[in-house]
């Protein structure tokens, strides 16, 4: 079996010519490389990169029998340079922005044993421990050919690269001496019912080293695997691989002379964040780092809440858990038929207020920002019974001025109450921190608030609308008692608290209808006539007379004896007129009211009872009425009559009777 991991001697002989120029010394005999990413395989990369901002971290090791074994050429048997090897692996790795990835990998050898190397110029075996080469590695995917949205189906591509730092040891046959490094093309196309496909094709630039006549140089890569889910909702996995790294410097005389390794794994791929992965491989005809067999078990861990993990969770779904393959299933989607972020339960992300924050981080998510606002609210907006301000309206240091930063914020309160004008009753408190005595502290409020009344009312807000309280230091949101020192020399506590009692308050006390606007336009909580303007002209103005011919045209007469008012304004008194001082009722046809029917006297009410009884009042017959009495004496004339009480009202008085009767 030996001599089928060797180096033939053919192949020194065939580069004999080239090896002249070639240096003698070792060289890093490893080359099982494992990737640090938890999605790619063993030794074959996949084109998905690490997730975004997703650490993983974690560790592979291998135990390898017969890695190295040289044909001495001289007596032409063979020697074991490395004859077993038990090396550890540490990985490490990041992804940025779900396009590329960075990872490094320090190998240790742990232990390792070989023949007596004195026939190739070393006595004794190989050293052991020792460190290799430290690797950094990173890869970054193709745009527009890797499935950034849809990792469960389609092609990718990306392109990885290596740089190997010389951290070894060239005598234990663990490091070039030298940095080194190569390229790889990554291909791979993934099956919607959890099959993946991969092919990776690359360049290994290493010197142009010969040892016991073994020639070693820049390495051709090449990767062939697939991977196939035996449990998927377990992220249970069967791995399978062939890999190798055929020298550019010593081309093999056919293609079993090709250095290559075939490899079958495990893997587990748990929703805790860790995945283990174990299984064995075997060298191929010929070999140059090719073992007889090689054991190995790998583990790696990333958080189990990170861009990773999601990604491998989703992988491990089936279509009838996941319709939406957003990745989300069960409780943990709200919207199971519509893809979407997993930071918005799986609902697609929305924008009502077109601010351009979405509704998940916009604390407003219905009231757009505006340029001056904040975390997606306005600087002013109506919540509840109180205009809520994202700032502060500022003073100057104890007085009422209005700072001009403070000035935006007032234009928006304006603003909203133009625009709502169901606020009936906005009260404006003031409140100041305690700094201060308690009267001094109710008028320097009480000033500030007028001042933002003032500065509403000159902005077009209706006063009535509003009432300015100043409050003082009657309602603290924090104890700041012991807050005594000017504001330069204030505690970082006490000026968190001094400035979070200083306030401007705006609460809705009333909402309702706008009252109706006034005839004249003017701003008014009730209808005001237009004018005070004479309704009938002015004293000695001719009214117009108006009449209507038999063919339904209007004439417009102006007469001086008619429709003039006098010179005063007033109509003239007249005696027991409508306007005089009697009560008197315009002239009728009547007779003696004592039989029960009409006036006395040409409309004239008899002075004992002068009122008119109620409409409708039942009663009996009234008496005849006594006989009528002399009239009393004329009284002397006085300037000011005295006034008279009207006589008591009579409820047996029958009504009056209805007109004709």
């Amino acid at each position: 079996m030996r001599h089928r991991l060797s180096f033939l001697l053919s192949l020194s002989i065939l580069c004999a010519a080239g090896s002249a120029a070639a240096e003698e010394g070792r060289f890093d005999a490893q080359v099982f490389r494992p990737s640090a990413a938890p999605r790619d395989l063993v030794m074959v990369q996949k084109s998905e990169v690490i997730g975004h901002f997703s650490p993983t971290v974690g560790f592979y090791y291998d135990v390898a029998l017969n890695p190295l074994e040289l044909v001495v050429n001289d007596t032409g048997r063979t020697m074991d340079a490395v004859a077993a090897r038990l090396q550890l692996t540490a990985l490490a790795g990041i992804g940025f922005f779900d396009i590329f990835d960075v990872s490094l990998a320090m190998p240790f050898v742990a232990w390792q044993s070989s023949d007596n190397l004195r026939t190739v110029g070393t006595e004794g075996e190989i050293d052991t421990p020792a460190f290799g080469d430290l690797r950094l590695s990173t890869k970054v995917a193709i745009p527009y050919l890797h499935r950034k949205e849809e990792v469960k189906e389609g092609f990718g591509m990306a392109v990885g690269g290596n740089i190997n730092l010389p951290t070894g040891n060239e005598n234990a046959f663990t490091s070039d001496g030298v940095l080194t490094g190569g390229v790889t093309l990554i291909t791979d196309y993934r099956f919607n019912f959890g099959l993946i496909l991969a092919t990776n094709l690359g360049l290994w630039l290493r010197p142009d080293t010969q040892f016991a006549g073994v020639r070693i140089g820049n390495m051709a890569q090449f990767g062939v695997a697939a991977e196939m889910y035996v449990v998927q909702r377990w992220g249970l996995s069967v791995i399978g691989e062939v890999y190798g790294y055929p020298s550019l410097t010593s081309f093999p005389d056919s293609p079993k002379q090709v250095p290559a390794e075939a490899l079958l794994g495990i893997r587990w791929q748990t929703k805790h964040g860790i995945t283990i992965t174990f299984g064995g491989s075997f060298g191929a005809a010929c070999g140059f780092g090719s073992p007889a067999i090689r054991f190995f078990n790998g583990i790696t861990w990333q958080p189990k809440n990170s861009r990773e993990q999601e990604e491998i969770n989703r992988l491990q779904m089936r279509d009838s858990d996941d319709p939406d393959h957003d990745g989300l299933i069960e409780a943990a989607d709200k919207c199971p038929d519509i893809p979407g972020s997993p930071d918005n339960y799986g609902c697609p992300d929305l924008d009502r207020d077109s601010d351009g924050i979405m509704d998940r981080d916009d604390e407003c998510p219905e009231l757009s920002t505006g340029a001056r606002g904040k975390n997606g609210c306005p600087v002013a907006y109506i919540k509840g019974d109180e205009i809520v301000i994202l700032d502060q309206v500022h003073f100057a240091t104890d007085k009422d001025i209005i700072l001009d930063e403070s000035k935006p914020i007032l234009d928006e309160i304006a603003r909203l109450l133009k625009d709502h004008p169901e606020v009936r009753e906005l009260q404006i408190e003031g409140h100041t921190d305690s700094r201060a005595g308690v009267l001094y502290n109710m008028n320097l409020s009480q000033r500030r608030v007028d001042s933002v009344k003032n500065e509403l009312v000159a902005r077009g807000v209706d006063p009535a609308r509003m009432k300015a309280i100043g409050y003082g230091q009657t309602n603290l949101l924090y104890d700041d008692s012991k807050c005594t020192a000017p504001d330069e020399e204030l505690s970082p506590d006490c000026r968190f608290m001094t400035s979070k009692n200083r306030r401007v308050v705006f609460k809705i006390m009333k909402f309702g209808a706008p009252p109706p606007k006034s005839i004249t336009g003017a701003a008014s909580d009730a209808s005001v006539l237009p004018s005070q303007q004479p309704v009938l002209g002015a004293p000695g103005e001719v009214l117009p007379m108006i009449r209507r011919n038999a063919d339904g045209t209007v004439n417009t007469e102006t007469s001086t004896g008619q429709g003039a008012l006098p010179t005063g304004g007033v109509l003239e008194k007249k005696k027991d007129g409508v306007l005089g001082t009697g009560s008197v009722l315009p002239p009728s046809s009547t007779v003696d009211p004592s039989a029960g029917q009409g006036l006395k006297k040409e409309g004239v009410l008899p002075k004992s009872q002068g009122v008119l009884p109620k409409a409708g009042t039942p009663g009996a017959a009234p008496p005849k009425a006594p006989p009528p009495k002399a009239p009393p004496p004329k009284a002397p004339p006085s300037k000011t009559p005295a006034p008279q009480s009207p006589p008591p009202f009579d409820d047996s008085a029958p009504p009056f009777p209805a007109p004709g009767k």
